[in-house]
C-alpha cells in the first residue's frame, strides 16, 4: 500500500481526489463486492458456512496477532527488519491501514444491507397499504432526504485537493437543507424524545426502588441524594443551610449535598462500575472467541 502511494506512476492509489479514476475504482469494487455477497447468498449452506468461518477466523487472527505479537520499536522506513520475529511484526503493523480500510468497506456493505432490508420492508408495506403505511412513507422520504443533503453538503465542502472548505460566507441550498434536517429537526427531536423518556425512567425507577427491604431503602436513598445534587436550586438551598449551621466547622461542611453525592460517586459508583465493566469485558471476550471460532450458531443460518 505504501509503495503504491509513493509511486510516481499513475495508479489507483495515487489518483487525485474526486477524480474519474477514483470513482471508477470505487464502482468496480462495489460491483465486485455485490457479486461476492450474491454468490454467498445463493451458495448452499453446507458450502457457505466453511467460507464464512474461514474468513472470520483470518480476520480475527490478524487483530489478535497485531496486539499480542511484538512489534519493532523505532524501526525507520529505510531500515530492514532483522530476523523473522521483527519481519512479522513489521508486516502486521504495515498492513494495519489496509486491513482498517477493508473493515470499513465491510462495514459499509453491512450498512447497505440494513438499508436494503429497510427499503424492502417499508416499500412492501406501502404497496399493500398496510396499517400505518403513511409512517413508512415519512421514514423513506426522511432517509432519502438526509442521505442526499448530507452527501451534497459533504461534497460542497471539499476543495480540489481534498481539504475541507469553510462555506460560512457562501452558504448554499444543500448546506441550508442539511442544517435544517440535521441541526434543526433531528437533534431537536432527539432532545425532545429523551426528555419524554426521562419521565418514564423516573416512574420505572420509583416502581423498582419502592421500599420493601433494607437494601431497597439504601438504594432509594442513595439515588434520591444523587438526583437532588443535580438539581441546582435544591443543591444551593441545602448547601447554604449546611454552611450556616456549620459556622466554619470543616467536618459539618462535608454534609453539603454536592459533597455527599461526590463521596457516593467516588466511593461506591466508581468501584461498582469498574466491577460491571470487568464482568462485561469477560463476557465480551467469551462472545468474541465464540464468534471468532464460529462456535456461535444463533442469529442466522450461515
Amino acid at each position: 500500500m505504501n509503495l503504491f502511494l509513493q509511486s510516481k506512476v499513475p495508479n489507483f492509489w495515487a489518483q487525485p481526489f474526486n477524480s474519474q479514476g477514483i470513482w471508477m475504482g470505487v464502482l468496480g469494487g462495489l460491483l465486485v463486492g455485490i457479486l461476492i455477497f450474491l454468490g454467498l447468498m445463493f451458495m448452499p449452506a453446507q458450502f457457505r458456512r466453511p467460507v464464512v468461518a474461514f474468513c472470520t477466523f483470518i480476520g480475527g487472527a490478524y487483530w489478535v496477532l497485531l496486539y499480542i505479537f511484538p512489534a519493532p520499536i523505532d524501526l525507520q522506513k529505510t531500515e530492514m527488519p532483522t530476523g523473522p520475529v521483527e519481519s512479522i511484526g513489521k508486516w502486521l503493523t504495515d498492513a494495519n491501514p489496509v486491513v482498517v480500510s477493508i473493515s470499513g468497506t465491510v462495514t459499509a456493505f453491512m450498512l447497505g444491507l440494513g438499508i436494503f432490508s429497510l427499503l424492502s420492508i417499508h416499500l412492501k408495506r406501502i404497496s399493500r397499504r398496510q396499517k400505518d403505511w403513511a409512517y413508512s412513507v415519512i421514514l423513506l422520504v426522511s432517509l432519502v432526504s438526509m442521505a442526499f443533503f448530507g452527501y451534497a453538503d459533504y461534497i460542497s465542502r471539499q476543495g480540489p485537493d481534498g481539504t475541507k472548505l469553510d462555506l460560512q460566507a457562501n452558504w448554499g441550498f444543500v448546506n441550508y437543507g442539511r442544517d435544517l434536517l440535521f441541526d434543526g429537526l433531528l437533534q431537536q427531536m432527539d432532545a425532545a424524545m429523551f426528555s419524554v423518556i426521562a419521565f418514564y425512567i423516573l416512574s420505572a425507577a420509583y416502581r423498582a426502588f419502592r421500599i420493601r427491604s433494607i437494601e431497597a431503602t439504601i438504594l432509594l436513598s442513595t439515588a434520591l441524594l444523587v438526583i437532588l445534587s443535580l438539581m441546582g436550586a435544591v443543591a444551593f438551598v441545602w448547601n447554604d443551610a449546611v454552611k450556616n449551621m456549620a459556622n466554619g466547622n470543616d467536618f459539618l461542611m462535608n454534609f453539603q449535598l454536592t459533597e455527599i453525592a461526590g463521596w457516593i460517586r467516588r466511593t461506591f459508583e466508581t468501584s461498582s462500575l469498574r466491577g460491571i465493566a470487568f464482568g462485561v469485558g469477560i463476557g465480551a471476550l467469551a462472545m468474541g472467541l465464540r464468534i471468532w471460532l464460529s462456535l456461535e450458531r444463533t442469529g442466522g443460518g450461515a
